[in-house]
């Protein structure tokens, strides 16, 4: 998925793929900073939101792991999320 809006994006204007994935990345980083800074929002999954873009990530925290389910955009249905 963050592979698919990385071309949608850079289609759309030149870099802004880049962008995309530069705001990808500093999500990554505060998960990896803060795992448990976000609230679950079903079972164990936790999302965060990607900055400047309608995407968040989904993850679960499993003892010193972060696990990653899905880069989600939130215009789309919420079922598919997990």
């Amino acid at each position: 998925m963050a592979k698919d809006a990385y071309d949608w994006y850079e289609v759309q204007q030149n870099d802004l793929g880049e962008l995309f994935l530069a705001s990808l990345n500093d999500c990554f980083t505060r998960i990896k900073l803060y795992p448990k800074a976000n609230s679950k929002v079903k079972k164990n999954y936790r999302q965060a939101r990607i900055k400047k873009f309608p995407y968040v990530v989904v993850y679960e925290v499993i003892n010193t792991d972060i696990v990653v389910l899905s880069v989600f955009h939130t215009s789309r249905n919420p079922k598919n999320k997990y």
